[in-house]
Protein backbone atom coordinates (compact mmCIF):
# COMPACT_ATOMS: atom_id res chain seq x y z
CA UNK A 1 0.00 0.00 0.00
CA UNK A 2 2.63 2.34 0.73
CA UNK A 3 4.24 1.84 -2.71
CA UNK A 4 1.09 2.90 -4.49
CA UNK A 5 1.06 6.13 -2.39
CA UNK A 6 4.55 6.67 -2.87
CA UNK A 7 4.01 6.09 -6.58
CA UNK A 8 0.56 7.97 -6.74
CA UNK A 9 2.58 10.56 -5.11
CA UNK A 10 5.49 10.73 -7.06
CA UNK A 11 3.23 10.85 -10.60
CA UNK A 12 0.83 13.75 -9.09
CA UNK A 13 4.11 15.58 -8.27
CA UNK A 14 5.77 14.56 -11.96
CA UNK A 15 3.26 15.94 -14.05
CA UNK A 16 2.33 18.85 -11.76
CA UNK A 17 5.82 20.11 -12.13
CA UNK A 18 5.50 19.30 -16.16
CA UNK A 19 5.03 22.93 -16.95
CA UNK A 20 7.29 24.92 -14.03
CA UNK A 21 10.64 22.53 -14.94
CA UNK A 22 12.60 22.20 -17.53
CA UNK A 23 15.48 19.97 -18.91
CA UNK A 24 16.73 17.40 -16.14
CA UNK A 25 14.59 19.11 -13.49
CA UNK A 26 11.46 17.73 -14.99
CA UNK A 27 13.72 13.99 -15.34
CA UNK A 28 15.48 14.32 -11.16
CA UNK A 29 12.16 13.81 -9.38
CA UNK A 30 11.80 10.40 -10.29
CA UNK A 31 15.62 9.39 -11.77
CA UNK A 32 16.91 9.92 -7.88
CA UNK A 33 20.26 8.88 -6.82
CA UNK A 34 18.89 5.91 -5.39
CA UNK A 35 17.84 4.63 -8.38
CA UNK A 36 14.10 4.63 -7.68
CA UNK A 37 11.39 4.71 -8.46
CA UNK A 38 13.75 5.29 -11.95
CA UNK A 39 17.62 4.55 -12.91
CA UNK A 40 19.98 6.79 -11.83
CA UNK A 41 21.46 9.64 -12.75
CA UNK A 42 24.58 7.78 -12.74
CA UNK A 43 22.95 5.00 -14.85
CA UNK A 44 21.59 6.78 -17.57
CA UNK A 45 25.16 8.22 -18.76
CA UNK A 46 26.52 4.86 -18.64
CA UNK A 47 23.58 3.21 -20.74
CA UNK A 48 23.19 5.90 -22.73
CA UNK A 49 26.19 7.63 -24.84
CA UNK A 50 23.87 9.98 -27.51
CA UNK A 51 20.88 12.52 -27.49
CA UNK A 52 18.97 9.97 -29.53
CA UNK A 53 19.55 6.60 -27.42
CA UNK A 54 18.38 8.70 -24.04
CA UNK A 55 15.21 9.36 -26.92
CA UNK A 56 14.70 5.54 -27.62
CA UNK A 57 15.23 4.41 -24.47
CA UNK A 58 12.67 7.36 -22.86
CA UNK A 59 9.89 6.40 -25.60
CA UNK A 60 10.75 2.70 -24.99
CA UNK A 61 10.32 3.36 -21.33
CA UNK A 62 6.70 4.96 -22.13
CA UNK A 63 5.63 1.64 -23.49
CA UNK A 64 6.16 0.50 -20.04
CA UNK A 65 5.75 2.91 -17.88
CA UNK A 66 2.13 5.16 -18.46
CA UNK A 67 3.97 8.33 -16.20
CA UNK A 68 6.99 8.59 -18.48
CA UNK A 69 4.59 8.75 -22.03
CA UNK A 70 4.59 12.63 -20.82
CA UNK A 71 8.42 12.92 -20.23
CA UNK A 72 9.35 11.16 -23.78
CA UNK A 73 8.70 13.83 -25.53
CA UNK A 74 11.95 15.17 -28.03
CA UNK A 75 12.10 18.71 -26.71
CA UNK A 76 12.12 17.62 -23.40
CA UNK A 77 14.64 14.54 -23.80
CA UNK A 78 16.50 16.86 -25.80
CA UNK A 79 16.50 19.70 -22.99
CA UNK A 80 17.62 16.90 -20.36
CA UNK A 81 20.72 15.42 -22.78
CA UNK A 82 21.92 18.85 -22.94
CA UNK A 83 22.01 19.04 -19.33
CA UNK A 84 23.60 16.21 -19.17
CA UNK A 85 26.29 16.82 -21.63
CA UNK A 86 24.99 13.69 -24.20
CA UNK A 87 24.87 15.30 -27.93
Amino acid sequence: MKKVLAMTAVMVFGVASLSMAAGWDKCKGCHTDAGKPAISKADILKKYKSADELLKGSEAAAGRNAMMKAFAKKDVVDAAAAELGLK
